[in-house]
């Protein structure tokens, strides 16, 4: 008996060792999960759509990515603290609209540029103090904003577009110029990925944008300005949305009141599908990259295919919903794996800066208790245990 008993426990004992081998090898696999998505792509096109691959359908494909692109690059920053921001289409509207106005006064090009930069932001901004200060949640304030919004642009042009005539070199590069032989707004798209990855990866901004994410409590307790993180993380979203739009107006010469319908759910569709965990927390700005031009891709060869516009639809929502179930069950995998520190993280993700809430929240009691004795207050010990359980 006693033998068959330490055999049994030496089978488990391998097979134990052999199922966390496994898990091992498929985190690290994890990084290639995206690859083979691009690759799966890539074998559908050169099948159904081989004429994808000529150069000039490829600009045309990095060149409708580059509003939703914009517009997704703002919405990283929105994700990644667990909120949602579905006004940046509005915002478009209203931007674009803006700089048909100002054109149409008689002002420069750079004037009416700033005008949407500024439009965005300050639209941005009133989604940023209804949630950090007045508690209201994310996706029922983004939501009243996108339909006030949205009302303006019509008011302001009575329902109509605004047609304009400017020329200038400016609007030529956003719109449907080149830039050493890439698509002007192509190379606007790359050049603001390139700073927000730089932001989320080099800045304490970008550090305070995982903290919230992973936890917003434990963010508070280290020290983190939450609600001006917030803040700024949908100024930034309203501000991008205010580019985009300028890159609208200056392609079609016209503010249409009616643009940017959707371009929230293909913004949430490019960053989801990219990496990042609608809960929070985890995610990067390479991932958004790829999933806006993955969207874009999909879009062009559907189109080469002939197929409807309609179904087009359908196949997008496909997607999103592929894309969130991965990212559920990878979120999943990350809880039931989340002692194991030497994990490998995927290369696309720019996360290393997410918050880990439990030792946030350690320091930040280990703080108090510093601050707890320095005020004379020795005799009044902190019960460590019912920190713990609040945290």
């Amino acid at each position: 008996m006693r033998d068959n008993a330490l055999h049994s426990t030496g089978r488990l004992s391998v097979l134990n060792r052999l199922g966390n081998g496994l898990r091992a090898t498929s985190r690290r696999l994890g990084p290639w999960k995206l690859v083979a998505s691009v690759v799966i792509v890539v074998v559908a096109v050169v099948v159904f759509s081989p004429e994808f691959f000529q150069l000039r359908n490829l600009l045309n494909v990095s060149r409708q990515s580059s509003i939703v692109g914009v517009a997704a690059v703002g919405m990283t920053l929105v994700i990644l603290t667990g909120g949602i921001d579905l006004s940046v289409g509005s915002t478009l509207a209203v931007s674009a609209v803006t700089v048909a106005s100002v054109l149409n006064s008689g002002h420069s090009v750079l004037l009416a540029a700033l005008a949407a930069l500024g439009v965005g932001a300050a639209a941005g901004a009133v989604n940023g103090i209804g949630v950090a200060h007045l508690g209201i949640q994310p996706f029922v304030m983004t939501l009243a904003t996108m339909v006030a919004l949205r009302g303006v642009a019509l008011r302001i042009t009575d329902g109509g577009p605004r047609i304009f005539g400017s020329e200038s070199a400016l609007l030529d590069i956003f719109g449907s110029g080149d830039v050493m032989g890439l698509p002007g707004p192509f190379v606007a798209f790359l050049v603001l990925a390139a700073l927000g990855w730089f932001v989320l990866r080099y800045t304490a901004f970008g550090r305070y944008l995982f903290a919230i994410g992973g936890s917003t409590e434990a963010a508070r307790l280290s020290g983190v300005p939450i609600r001006a993180t917030l803040v700024g993380a949908y100024m930034v979203s309203g501000a991008l949305a205010g580019v985009a739009g300028f890159m609208t107006a200056a392609r079609l010469s016209v503010g249409d009141p009616s643009g940017g319908g959707l371009l929230e759910l293909d913004a949430i569709a490019a960053v989801v599908i990219g990496g990042t965990s609608l809960a929070g927390g985890v995610g990067g700005m390479i991932g958004t990259v790829v999933g806006a031009l993955l969207l874009a891709a999909v879009s062009n060869v559907l189109n080469l295919a002939g197929v409807s516009p309609f179904d087009q639809f359908i196949v997008k929502g496909a997607i999103i919903v592929a894309a969130v179930l991965v990212g559920a069950r990878a979120a999943k995998r990350k809880v039931n794996s989340s002692t194991d520190r030497d994990r490998a993280e995927p290369w696309w993700r720019t996360d290393r800066f997410r918050s880990d809430s439990q030792s946030t929240a350690a320091t930040a009691v280990q703080r108090s208790q510093t601050e707890h004795s320095a005020s004379g207050l020795e005799k009044y010990p902190i019960n460590h245990e019912l920190e713990r359980e609040q945290l």
